[in-house]
């Protein structure tokens, strides 16, 4: 199947998209959806459902629908990860712009390494969205997620933050308030600030972890806090950021919504690509994206994806037929194409690569799967655990998926791969 650069998208993008575009855009992007989405989307829900009389599936269901589910996964929520970071079981240098997945189960079978991954609350709520679970996603994981953002309105995290840092000079633009931030955070006193960003950030016990995290720092001879602590570091620098704009008119109309927006720019250091149409977003999540990182505004994907939606709609009915992971395997190579230029950009072997066979054969499939269901078996004794954390090591990292063989107009496989899929699948049964 197709790969492609790790993408984050929020609302404003994915419902921009008709169905067919959707489709294409699962087919040429890995797509990282965070917990935001969720919010983002059964927020607008829950407004809806008090105004009219229409259900959740009419409200929300098309944008469901449109949902990448082929090549997605869903990324932990941000207040777990900087729990991970503080108590030393996440290090945010070995992410490089992969998504955060929860439940992983290291496996180990002979000199072969791997990761299984269970559903963590994130990839069930994912699974819960797919089929059209709306309220469920809603009671058991949204709601809590949207509490957690919105705990803090505008004025109390002003006060919260001057009354830390002190009353600095008002920015004169986006890029002066990002230095502004950073210059803050790099000459705080570090332990004076380990413990005002685990008061901010609402971390359960939090003095117990104040006092963790200070006496870890000092035995490892008090490095900078950027070096130490760079993903809670990350998210300050959002939140001073957004302290010092606040009180000028550098962003307009600035609403408790916003809250939202702001907590999409957490899950910056799990992408390659952000995209967005909300003017909030194009204004400054490019402030705190790396110079290897892209940010695509919604608007310029959508038109990318129509052109593509355009050029494979012109094949021959006989390719088209062979389904998109055959014709489709990989972008068209005229850089005109925005996904061209970014496969050129995040996976530069793709052009020499391109005329290999296509391996995800149903027979290459059911090879894969086999191998795989060794690790998966808990009764299996020559299975073990192991300890390494570097995903790159790894021979193999599974999240099991289901992906619909035909979406939209688009057919994924051939009639012979659904047949020889089905034929299988009857056989399990």
């Amino acid at each position: 199947m197709a790969q492609g650069p790790i993408l984050i998208f929020d609302k404003s993008s994915l419902e921009s998209l008709n169905l067919d575009e959707a489709v294409l855009l699962d087919n040429f992007y890995m797509s990282n959806i965070t917990p935001l989405f969720f919010v983002e989307c059964l927020a607008d829900l829950e407004k809806a459902i008090k105004k009219s009389r229409s259900t959740p599936e009419q409200l929300v269901g098309s944008l469901a629908t449109r949902t990448p589910e082929a090549q997605a996964c869903a990324n932990i929520h941000h207040q777990t990860i900087l729990q991970g970071e503080l108590t030393r079981q996440f290090d945010l240098s070995t992410v490089l712009e992969r998504p955060l997945l929860g439940g992983g189960k290291p496996v180990q079978l002979g000199d072969k390494k791997g990761i299984i991954f269970q559903r963590s609350p994130e990839e069930e709520a994912l699974q819960r969205w797919s089929r059209r679970e709306f309220l469920q996603v809603e009671r058991v994981f949204a709601k809590n997620w949207r509490n957690s953002i919105l705990r803090i309105n505008h004025d109390d995290l002003v006060k919260t933050v001057m009354a830390g840092i002190g009353h600095w000079r008002k920015p004169t633009s986006l890029a002066d308030a990002k230095q502004m931030a950073d210059y803050i955070i790099d000459n705080m006193d570090p332990e004076w600030l380990i413990g005002f960003s685990i008061e901010l950030f609402d971390v359960p016990d939090a003095q117990r972890a104040i006092s963790w995290v200070r006496n870890d720092w000092a035995s490892k001879r008090k490095p900078p806090i950027r070096q130490y602590l760079p993903y809670l570091t990350h998210m300050l620098s959002i939140n001073i950021f957004f302290t010092l704009v606040i009180q000028t008119q550098l962003l307009r109309d600035v609403k408790p919504s916003h809250q939202i927006d702001l907590a999409y720019l957490y899950y910056l250091p799990f992408c390659s690509v952000f995209t967005s149409k909300d003017r909030f977003h194009a204004q400054v999540a490019p402030l705190f994206m790396t110079e290897h990182q892209t940010f695509v505004n919604g608007i310029e994907l959508k038109e990318d994806l129509q052109k593509l939606d355009q050029h494979y709609s012109n094949m021959p009915d006989e390719v088209r037929k062979q389904g998109l992971w055959t014709f489709a395997l990989v972008p068209p190579e005229d850089r005109d194409f925005l996904i061209t230029r970014l496969w050129d950009k995040y996976l530069p072997l793709w052009r020499a690569h391109k005329d290999m066979p296509n391996l995800d054969t149903p027979e290459h499939q059911q090879k894969l799967v086999e191998e795989i269901n060794k690790f998966a078996d808990d009764e299996n004794p020559e299975v073990v655990p192991h300890d390494e954390h570097d995903v790159s090591k790894l021979d193999h990292v599974t999240v099991k998926r289901s992906v619909l063989a035909r979406k939209g107009k688009w057919r994924r496989f051939s009639e012979e791969q659904e047949r020889s899929m089905s034929e299988s699948l009857k056989r399990k049964l």
